[in-house]
């Protein structure tokens, strides 16, 4: 009865997030990922991006890339590394190395990206933080090959664990273009659901 009673509350609070961000013209793009064990299932309608993924492994596809395959590892002291492919709707062919790393709940990450067909490189550089559930974080965007800066998102949320296994994090994205002149707000909900051990685990 205590997690129906959480899992309604959680329902109302998201129908009111999405309300409020209706009524103050705000874009809302919300996303849910669904884990059993070591393999998740995600929806993002951010570009309508829909994966699936096991041990590290993830498969990918949306508005802009017709398939896309990632592999991260975590590795010592923090420190996380992936791989990633994607053949574009345009064809093209990107290639992709990401690293992050996390210690008392500051976190650094780097994003490289490489467009073999147009020889365009593309980096993403982002720090954060979060802390009794409350995470922020500012992200910088750059043209490599141009040697450009190209602007930057702000980010900031709450996660709220409604149960062990049901979190739900509203959040907010201000992006700024190269110019810093702030962009259209971005607000979602960002629902995460576990559901214990694979069969095989």
């Amino acid at each position: 009865m205590k997690k129906l009673l959480s899992a309604l509350t959680a329902g109302l609070f998201i129908l009111g997030c999405n309300q409020a961000a209706e009524a103050l013209d705000v874009d809302i793009v919300n996303d849910v990922n669904v884990s059993v064990g070591s393999a998740t299932f995600g929806v993002d309608q951010d570009g309508n991006k829909v994966s699936v993924g096991a041990s590290g492994l993830t498969f990918s596809t949306s508005d802009t890339v017709d398939f896309g395959v990632a592999y991260s590892t975590s590795l010592l002291g923090g420190l996380e590394a992936g791989l990633s492919y994607d053949y574009t709707n345009e064809s093209d062919h990107v290639v992709g190395v990401d690293t992050s790393f996390e210690y008392v709940g500051i976190n650094l990450d780097a994003d490289f990206d490489w467009n073999i067909n147009d020889t365009d490189f593309d980096a993403k550089l982002g720090t954060g933080y979060t802390l009794l559930g409350v995470d922020g974080s500012v992200t910088s965007k750059w043209d490599v090959d141009d040697f450009s800066y190209e602007g930057m998102d702000v980010t900031a949320g709450y996660t709220w664990a409604v149960t062990d296994t049901f979190s739900v994090r509203p959040n907010v994205t201000v992006p700024f273009d190269d110019d810093f002149t702030r962009g259209d707000l971005t607000a979602g909900v960002s629902i995460s659901l576990s559901f214990g051990s694979t069969p095989s685990e």
